[in-house]
Parts: structure tokens; sequence; C-alpha cells
């Protein structure tokens, strides 16, 4: 399968800060992280912090997977809006994993404020919004239940939105606070080189083909035939985590993102704030550091390993239109911007799950194994619920927060 395919606007704008080798030989530890992509990172940040033995494995460089062609929105909201989510786990549950996200993006912040690099995180005010008449009555339910819980919201109409962007829309609840922007390549490395500081070892290059669960303990192969023991093996490959699960827990998309050149002045975009639409699949914009514009969607389901989605190319005539869609939406919602020009074109592979939610902790096939499973749209801030969950647990702290997460649920 092709992961990601083009001209990712991360890994172009920063060169790859350090390189680790490969293991070559035979090694023991307390915590194997097996993913060295952003949620991989931010595992090793939590469990390094504890003063836990943790080495990292990838199968690339650290970095190089699903994670430099995120586009790293970060959102209280799920791809489940609060009103959907309610009716598939329940009022106080859907509200409980809206809250843990809140909380998240802001633990982002604080960690960020530790690191050597401020890897360009912005609090930002986000839209979700719809252009169907049809949808405001809906809309209004979304809103109204979010301001029940204390959310920071505001409800617009038609007209009451006319000032604020220049694009028309039916109705739109607009968050004032619970999101953020930021690099996510930066924040990997950044995550990592403070975990080497904690004490990781991190071995790139370096795929893991054997796993053998014992009572104990956990003994895990390579292609070479170099071994590791861990106690415990925690796995946060992405979409490379489900060949581990029985269960269909996830569905993989491929979402196409145009990246434009520095903008000057954003006309027609209140407080250049995050917005998405309510279709499905949606589209979603938000801005960069250097004013660049990133606008996303399109999004097609994968199917099989050997499909054409699964490996396709950026230069097959389907990502060809599929980009040109987005460059006409994107000159759409803003005429009044003139120097709109795209610079980086790229596409990648998602994980979906059906109430948008991730998959943290235990899987019972898999004795002294814990899955990290960031999928959904919401990826990052997925991937600090992952590591404060799986820290605790490892600590023997397990969380019941861990139930809204779980396998089987």
């Amino acid at each position: 399968m092709k992961l990601v395919a083009g001209d990712m606007i991360w890994t172009n704008l920063t060169k790859v800060p350090n390189k680790y080798p490969y293991l070559s030989e035979i090694i023991e530890c307390d915590a194997l992280i097996i993913g060295g992509g952003v949620t991989g990172a931010i595992i090793a940040y939590y469990l390094t912090k504890e003063g836990i033995n943790t080495v990292l494995v990838d199968k690339n460089i650290i970095g190089y997977g699903s994670t430099r062609a995120s586009t790293a929105i970060l959102q209280y909201e799920v791809d489940t809006d609060l009103w959907g989510l309610s009716h598939m786990i329940g009022e106080k549950q859907a509200v409980e994993c809206f809250k843990l996200s809140e909380k998240a993006v802001y633990d982002i912040r604080d960690i960020v404020d530790t690191l050597e690099d401020n890897c360009d995180f912005q609090l930002k005010e986000c839209l979700y919004y719809t252009s169907n008449a049809s949808h405001i009555a809906p809309l209004k339910q979304e809103f109204d239940i979010r301001k029940k819980y204390g959310f920071d919201v505001e409800f617009l109409d038609k007209n009451s939105a006319k000032d604020m962007f220049s694009f028309s829309l039916e109705a739109g609840v607009y968050s004032k606070s619970g999101g953020a922007l930021i690099n996510p390549y930066k924040f990997t490395n950044a995550l990592i080189k403070e975990a080497v500081k904690n004490g990781l070892t991190i071995y790139e290059n370096t795929e893991i083909n054997k796993i053998k669960c014992q009572d104990d303990h956990v003994l895990l192969g390579t292609p070479n035939d170099f071994s590791i023991k861990a106690k415990n093996v925690i796995m946060a490959a992405g979409y490379e985590s489900k060949k581990y699960i029985k269960e269909d827990v996830v569905s993989l998309t491929r979402t196409f993102n145009l990246v434009t050149k520095p903008i000057k002045e954003f006309h027609g975009w209140h407080n250049t704030c995050i917005f998405r639409d309510d279709n499905d699949p949606y589209i979603y914009l938000r801005t960069t550091a250097d004013n660049r514009i990133i606008i996303g969607g399109e999004d097609e389901k994968v199917g099989k390993e050997s499909s054409k989605m699964s490996n396709l190319t950026n230069e097959d005539t389907v990502s060809i239109k599929k980009y040109d869609i987005l460059l006409e939406k994107l000159k759409a919602f803003f005429p009044d911007i003139k120097d709109i020009e795209v610079e980086y074109k790229f596409s990648g592979l998602f994980g979906v799950t059906k109430d948008g939610l991730p998959y943290i902790g235990e899987y019972p096939q898999m004795p002294n194994t814990y899955f990290a499973l960031a999928y959904g749209s919401n990826g990052i801030v997925n991937g600090i619920l992952c590591g404060q969950l799986i820290k605790d647990l490892y600590l023997n702290n397990k969380r019941p927060e861990l139930d809204l997460f779980k396998f089987g649920r």
C-alpha cells in the first residue's frame, strides 16, 4: 500500500533533524513502542517522563509515515458530532469524549511550552457549518447540546455569517475555544528529542515481523533475525496495527490536500478560523504559520491493499482530478483572495472508525500488548489520549475513561 503520495509540506520545509541506527543486536527493555509517527512520539514522551526504560522502533524514518501527510488540525470535535455521538454511545459518554479532547488540545499547548521548538502551535477558533437549508435544525441541535455542557460556542445563521465569511452558509456552530494548529513533523521530532534526553532509545529502518506474546513478556524479531524482549509492547503503527486485530475496527480512506504559497491577506475569512462543512466526506481548511492555506477532503474509500486507491500515485488521473476539484472549491470559498497559487499536492491513507473515536488499551488476544490506534481526523489529539491512558495503564492505574475507547465497545 502507498501510505502517502505527493509533495508533503512538512517534510519539504523541514529537513530530517536527526538520524538513528537500525537494530543490529539483541536487546531487552521494559516498554517497546512500535511506530515512530506522532502517536509513538507522544507515548515515548509520556513514558520516559516517568523514567520507564523505553525503546521505539520504526520501519521507516521517524515521522515519515502518515504523520507527514497530516493536516494537523487539533479540535475537541471528532468526526461524529456531539449530537450524533450521544445517540451512539449515550449523552454522558459522548460529552466525556468531547471534554477529554478539549483538554487534550490544551495539554498539547502545555507540552509545546516545555519543548525546544514551538512547533508552529497556534490556538484557533473553529467553524462547523452547513450550506444546506434542510440541515439548519440539526446544526441548531448540535449547538444546543454543546452549549448545554459548557462549550464556548456561538450559533451563526445566514445573516450573522455574512460579514464574517465570503462564502455563504445556512447555519454554523462557531467554537471560540478548544481548537489549535500545529506542525506535526516538528512536533514529532521535538517530542522525540525530549524523550531521548529522558532515556529513549530509537531504531529507525527496523521492521518488526515476528511477535510472540508470553505470560510476562513479549518476544519480537526483525527480518535480519535480531530480537527484542520487552515486558510490554505498545502498538502505535497506524493502519499497519490493524493486521493484529481480528475485528473490523477501522476502514481506510485516502484524503487529498492542497497547500498554497503564502497569502498576503485573508479576505473573507474571519480570524482565519479552522472550518469544515457537514458533508460526507467533508471539506476542511486551515492556515499555516507562514500564511499558507491547506484545503483537504475529497476522500475515497481504499478497499483492498491491492486496489488502485490503496496504491494511488500523485500523477494518476484520479489524483489530478481531486486536486482540480479542491482548487475550484478553494477559489469559490475566497473569491477576494487573488494570490492563490498551489505549491504542494499530496494524499495520504487514514483510518476511520464507526463512532469517530480511537481504540486504546489492551487487546485480549495479545497479552502484555497495548494498542494506540489514534484513528480519525483528530489523530494528534487522539494520540495525546493514547499517551496519557497507556502511561497510566502501564503504571497499573487503569482509568475508567479507557472504557470509552476499548475494543468490543
